[in-house]
């Protein structure tokens, strides 16, 4: 089966939790046989890396430059204007790009595809009109949720305004973004049950983010009272999460525990970001690793004191799979079926959150009971099999 995919960024390198679906969504159709035409938007420098893998999961793989790129600086800042005036969201004229669709076009003349595998709502826009097979819209988010969760903890009220106009405008396109696809791939069935409630005419179905749990798995270097958070710092809810952790939880945890450590791992740590919170003691920033896998290896517990998000996160699924005990907001672990108490431990109250860190790092057993537990759920409900199984299922349905 030929399959073609308009790629909002390029899957490769799986550098954040967005590129780990895409990616693993090629190397299943490709290890399922498929010759799979990805058609994806590329930023500055992009091009220059080493795409060798992507190429040899892809038939063919044709980059445009994003949008951002064409159009950044001043021209970004109009686009957020004219989105202010128009009924259309920002994000509807911050990925618009006839260039994608021409090359989509051109593909469409070339080759005879069964399937067009579009991912994100935005890039609806960008396929050509009057297609004549199938459309599976990825999703891995619910983007008018994810908006109203940052509005919740904005002080301005400007800033709320704006965001509550263009959470109504981003409601209304996600609706019809999820009318125009064959199916639509959520990442988690509380997802679905969100989509399906938005548009009850789509057609939902639950393709989970999963994690590779023979390249995450368990492995010791554990260092003592080390909590890890990992995530890149070029995303809001990371930053809001770390500023959270270190102003209302790591003082309380440090009372119990005077040799806690925090480490925040991921790309990207601004300078002013990182001032912020100079003279905390027990605070560091990695920046940019080469292997999350060591970070994780070296934390005693790995925490997720997420507010804002939608979707469900990675960075639980790769501590899981490590078999690392972890702590975590009912919203950072949202989506994910992992029991409280048994897989994971789940604070939403800054003390409760800190007495829960501190109690594992004093315990352990328990530490090492939360990890098995951990990494037996990942396995049953987050491998790669389990994905492929779901991805399979979605795009033969998709041709009935």
């Amino acid at each position: 089966m030929r399959v073609l995919f308009a790629g909002l960024t390029l899957p490769y390198p799986p550098t954040n939790g967005h590129r780990l679906r895409t990616w693993a969504m090629v190397q299943a159709l490709a290890d399922d046989g498929h010759r799979v035409t990805l058609v994806a938007f590329a930023e500055r420098g992009e091009a220059l890396v080493d795409l060798g893998p992507l190429r040899a999961a892809c038939a063919e793989v044709e980059l445009v430059p994003t949008p951002l790129a064409l159009n950044g600086g001043g021209r970004d800042a109009l686009k957020r204007v004219r989105a202010l005036a128009s009924p259309l969201p920002f994000g509807a004229w911050k990925f618009r790009s006839p260039e994608l669709r021409g090359a989509l076009e051109r593909q469409l003349a070339r080759h005879d595809f069964d399937v067009l595998l579009c991912d994100g709502v935005y890039n609806v826009q960008n396929l050509p009109a009057h297609l004549a097979i199938p459309v599976l819209l990825n999703k891995d988010d619910v983007a008018h949720v994810l908006i109203r969760r940052y509005l919740a903890l904005e002080p301005s009220a400007a800033r709320r305004l704006y965001g509550a106009l263009e959470a109504r405008k981003v409601e209304r396109w996600e609706r019809a973004a999820l009318q125009k696809a064959k199916a639509v791939l959520a990442c988690s069935e509380l997802d679905k049950a969100l989509l399906r409630e938005l548009a009850p005419t789509a057609q939902v179905v639950a393709v989970p983010n999963v994690v590779d749990t023979d390249h995450y798995a368990p492995r010791d270097g554990a260092e003592p009272a080390t909590v890890l958070f990992q995530g890149g710092m070029d995303w809001q809810p990371n930053r809001d999460a770390v500023e959270f952790f270190a102003a209302e939880i790591l003082p309380w945890l440090r009372r119990r525990v005077p040799s806690a450590r925090f480490r925040v791992a991921g790309r990207s740590p601004a300078e002013s970001f990182r001032r912020r919170f100079a003279g905390i003691d027990g605070l560091e920033f990695t920046g940019t690793v080469a292997d999350m896998r060591d970070e994780i290896a070296k934390a005693t517990v790995c925490v997720v004191p997420l507010r804002i998000g939608s979707g469900t996160r990675l960075k639980i699924l790769e501590a899981g799979a490590m078999a690392k005990p972890m702590v975590s907001t009912g919203l950072g672990a949202e989506g994910l079926e992992l029991v409280d108490g048994e897989e994971i431990v789940l604070a939403d109250e800054p003390h409760a959150f800190a007495d829960a860190v501190a109690a594992l790092l004093h315990d352990a057993a328990g530490r090492d009971e939360l990890g098995r537990g951990a990494r037996l759920r990942v396995e049953k409900q987050y491998s790669l099999s389990v994905f492929k199984t779901a991805l399979r299922d979605a795009v033969t349905g998709s041709l009935r």
